[in-house]
């Protein structure tokens, strides 16, 4: 029979265990966890704390500070931060906001562990709750060219698009421009007010559901490479297949592959693409990172849509036997792509069909200047053999010098490029993608503007914007 001092033993363990476990978890959440709950929008003891803290500078590669803090008193005598922009809007997506109310977005949001200094201060955070230490955030330094944004963003003033141009060999970021767009500091300071601004928080790099147009035949070209087509494979004069025709009615004479990209021929592709069928055309697709959401580092992955298939309200389709693959091929028919996709696909043909993990962030540095992490080249797939890729590098370059991609030229530099149309809620949808220089690829950029009349072209449009963005980036030279 238990007699009442072993009851009380019982008694005792038990509450002993609980309150043993009711430490663990406090203990859990305050400093194993307090990266995850810190991270919480709602938590508002947090957001307190934070802007005690001093938040890591944000700056390009060229030395453009466009985050920095201002401290002053707080309501309790100590120190506290507000974020300041002092670059207006330039590349205002890539950067985000942090603020006191509203959240984050961008560099912001996704290093914000960094900027904040709790991924290495964990102990000092903990003392900062209790008043004792203050807490100095990392700086990071973005792969964007400070120079190169502003002449993108300035190639896309008045009009609605993007512009995304990368490190074929690296993944490097250098531009990532969507227009319109807004100044992080009003974020702080009118948060609504860009609210009310139709579409400018909303980035058209990286969240776009663009039809690719013709920049597509890139993929559908790579599909015919890896399944026994050539450069020189013949195809026969048409007019019109299945419904579909080329720009302006024009006829497509006899010729090959290569002629039928250098002229942007539809029904060239839209016959090809039907003869492959949806099994190797969606296979090419998943090698170039379609269906996924590119893993850019830095930028959060609700700011970043997969590319691919889907349904006129956004939900995701297969490519199958239920979707005209001859209009596929063409970028049409239920075809959405972003901008940095198909910049993506013109980086990983300039780089003998190596794709590589694209990044906007080129390293984290501590206060006294030491190099916490540091950019690393990433390969994420093969998208085709080496062989295969210079074969379409060569054809690309014949759309510059001789088709559709002419107005990209620039004097002394080898430019291999692809046009695009596409209709776009009733208005054309142009597109340009390119990577410069051929033999040694230094950049890979894609183009796309919205809400073009009719007769506008990728080559009349894209292409010029394409050639200034450019410019910057292999001359060096201002507009």
């Amino acid at each position: 029979m238990t007699t009442m001092n072993e009851r009380m033993v019982r008694v005792f363990t038990i509450l002993s265990v609980g309150f043993m476990a009711l430490i663990g978890m406090l203990t859990w959440w305050q400093i194993l966890d307090a990266g995850e709950l810190k991270q919480k929008d709602s938590n508002q003891q947090s957001a307190y704390y934070e802007q005690r803290i001093a938040r890591g500078f944000i700056s390009t590669s060229d030395g453009v500070r466009l985050a920095t803090r201002v401290g002053s008193k707080g309501p309790n005598g100590d120190t506290v931060f507000t974020r300041r922009y002092p670059q207006g809007n330039l590349a205002a997506h890539v950067l985000g906001y942090d603020t006191k109310g509203n959240s984050r977005a961008g560099v912001e949001k996704a290093m914000n562990t960094e900027l904040t200094g709790s991924d290495r201060n964990l102990g000092a955070v903990v003392g900062l709750l209790d008043g004792d230490d203050q807490v100095i955030g990392d700086n990071v330094q973005l792969t964007i060219d400070g120079a190169a944004q502003r002449v993108a963003q300035q190639q896309l003033d008045g009009f609605k698009g993007a512009i995304v141009a990368l490190e074929p060999a690296t993944g490097r970021v250098l531009v990532s421009a969507s227009s319109p767009t807004f100044t992080p500091q009003e974020a702080v300071t009118d948060f609504t007010g860009i609210q009310k601004r139709e579409s400018a928080l909303f980035d058209r790099a990286t969240q776009s559901g663009y039809a690719p147009g013709s920049t597509f035949k890139l993929v559908t070209t790579a599909a015919a490479l890896a399944n026994g087509s050539t450069p020189d494979t013949k195809f026969y004069r048409t007019t019109k297949y299945r419904g579909i025709e080329n720009f302006g009615g024009e006829v497509a004479p006899a010729g090959t592959l290569s002629d039928a990209l250098t002229h942007s021929y539809n029904t060239v592709f839209a016959k090809l693409g039907n003869e492959l069928g949806a099994e190797k055309l969606r296979t090419q697709m998943e090698r170039f990172g379609f269906f996924e959401r590119p893993p850019l580092e830095g930028r959060p992955s609700s700011e970043l849509r997969a590319s691919g298939l889907s349904d006129t309200d956004g939900t995701a389709l297969e490519l199958d036997d239920d979707v005209d693959t001859a209009r596929v091929a063409i970028g049409q028919e239920r075809l959405t792509v972003t901008p940095l996709q198909m910049a993506m696909v013109a980086a990983a043909i300039g780089n003998d069909g190596k794709l590589v993990k694209p990044s906007v962030v080129e390293r984290v540095t501590h206060a006294n200047g030491k190099v916490a992490r540091e950019f690393e080249v990433r390969d994420w797939k093969q998208s085709m053999t080496p062989t295969h890729a210079r074969q379409l590098q060569r054809m690309m370059r014949g759309v510059v010098e001789e088709g559709t991609g002419s107005a990209v030229r620039l004097d002394g530099i080898q430019i291999a490029g692809k046009t695009g149309t596409a209709d776009f809620g009733g208005r054309n949808l142009v597109w340009f993608v390119a990577f410069a220089p051929v033999d040694n690829p230094r950049v890979a950029i894609a183009v796309a503007i919205e809400d073009q009349p009719s007769g506008q072209t990728g080559g009349v449009v894209a292409a010029p914007k394409a050639r200034e963005v450019l410019r910057r980036l292999l001359e060096g030279k201002p507009q």
